[in-house]
């Protein structure tokens, strides 16, 4: 198997220590131990305190791997299980190109979703996610979430909002409704309402809108699990789309 593989920064290389993120948020170290041809990677299946990663043929997993210019990541295939000896191993097939991020900011994918934005009451402050009852009667302004990750969305506003400011979304992710909390497999898709903190909101091309990012506030781990399977669903739904027929 050809090792003198093209080294170039968004590329994945073997012998790359990289981190394997599946659908649950979870991250499991590994290594590229070797590759074919120009195809899949030969993976060890992980550990994570001591408990295996499980992985099954045709799983969808993200993979980080880092250069001095910052952290890229890619989407994967899970496309055969193998067992040498006692070790078990995995061929990964890249079914996206690696994007970069920063080290610290988690992996954002482009999206399209009505949001409503509401003022944020104090009383609301123990709560995370609403029912639609506690959704103030009138909103500041409907907008499009522009990006989404397990941490915040970016939204363009016609309004500007001060950093720390607190308000209460209502997010009509609507593309794969049966994979968020609230939201129901048959009918017409619930809103996602929680509480987010505005982090920045700077001019967008004219100083009449805004692109403002919010950071959720307070989730639990069952809501940020919700939300990183739906960025896993999208993203897999817009690879689909672009793939020629």
């Amino acid at each position: 198997m050809d090792r003198n593989l093209d080294v170039g920064e968004e590329t994945i290389v073997v012998g790359d220590r990289v981190d394997l993120v599946v659908q649950m948020g979870q991250v499991f170290r590994a290594l590229i131990e070797d590759r074919l041809d120009d195809g899949p990677f030969l993976v060890g299946i992980p550990s994570r305190r001591g408990v295996p990663m499980q992985v099954a043929q045709g799983d969808d997993i993200y993979l980080v791997f880092y250069r001095e210019t910052g952290r890229y990541i890619a989407l994967m295939k899970v496309i055969a299980l193998e067992k040498r000896g006692e070790i078990r191993y995995m061929w990964l097939l890249q079914k996206s190109t690696a994007q970069k991020n920063q080290r610290r900011e988690a992996f954002r994918l482009p999206v399209s979703f009505d949001v409503q934005i509401y003022e944020y009451a104090g009383e609301q402050e123990e709560s995370i996610v609403f029912a639609a009852e506690e959704v103030p009667a009138t909103a500041l302004e409907s907008v499009k979430g522009r990006d989404i990750s397990i941490t915040g969305v970016s939204l363009l506003t016609r309004r500007q909002y001060e950093p720390d400011e607190k308000f209460l979304l209502s997010m009509q992710m609507d593309r794969t409704p049966a994979i968020v909390a609230g939201m129901s497999m048959s009918g017409s898709a619930e809103a996602l309402r929680l509480t987010a903190a505005v982090r920045r909101c700077i001019p967008w091309r004219t100083s009449t809108m805004f692109n403002t990012g919010m950071q959720f506030y307070g989730l639990t781990k069952t809501v940020s699990e919700d939300i990183a399977r739906y960025v896993l669903a999208e993203q897999q739904r817009q690879i689909k789309k672009r793939r020629p027929i």
